[in-house]
């Protein structure tokens, strides 16, 4: 079939045999994040794994820690994604942090191994670090907009502190109990006290009304 067919047709090619190994290499070293700690896993496990040779692995990655980088990058787009449901409406009103505290706690639920592989890199990757500040420092601008509306339009306290300062201490206070929530067990009692707690002190740290 031509590409002039293709484009007529409205089909899409499918991901390439490079695209695929690629992702195969990613989802090997996904699981074994769970199973044991990045100074644990080799290039070897990681090629076994994905089915590739050692030659293909280095075509597509330099190390292990590149590897991890580039899964630094989808766990920062699922980490985005939950924290961006945090935002106001046209009258300032805040969105429903119960939903976005649980999603973020979520996030971590299910991906704990390789967020805390990652957090435990930062302090000998500087490329992952500059990486990781960058999307700590978008996390923080998003909700610091978002406080900033709500102070705006009289629904959240007035300054100070600060929108930004405020932004901060909100993603420090996530993120730790985000981080010690993964290390435990599933157990959703636990974690609906969790959700109960950080929405009540958000909603206090931020001192909102008319929600």
């Amino acid at each position: 079939m031509t590409r002039a067919v293709e484009k007529s047709s409205g089909r899409r090619r499918g991901p390439s045999k490079g695209d695929l190994k690629e992702a195969a290499i990613l989802d090997v070293a996904w699981r074994l994040l769970t199973e044991k700690s990045l100074a644990e896993i080799t290039v070897n496990d990681l090629t076994r794994g994905a089915g590739i040779s050692r030659s293909s692995f280095y075509f597509y990655f330099d190390s292990k820690e590149a590897v991890l980088r580039a899964l630094a990058q989808r766990a920062a787009a699922e980490i985005r994604s939950s924290i961006g449901g945090f935002e106001t409406d046209a009258e300032g009103r805040v969105g429903d942090l119960r939903a976005v505290i649980t999603g973020y706690l979520r996030r971590w639920q299910e991906s704990g191994p390789v967020l805390r592989a990652i957090r435990l890199q930062v302090e000998s990757d500087p490329d992952l670090r500059e990486f990781w500040a960058q999307i700590r420092h978008e996390l923080v601008d998003d909700v610091a907009r978002s406080i900033d509306r709500a102070q705006r339009a009289g629904i959240a306290a007035a300054a100070p502190p600060a929108a930004r300062d405020l932004a901060e201490a909100m993603i420090a206070m996530m993120l730790q109990s985000a981080y010690q929530h993964s290390l435990e067990p599933a157990d959703e009692a636990a974690e609906q006290r969790l959700v109960d707690t950080l929405t009540v002190v958000s909603q206090r740290m931020l001192g909102l009304t008319g929600q």
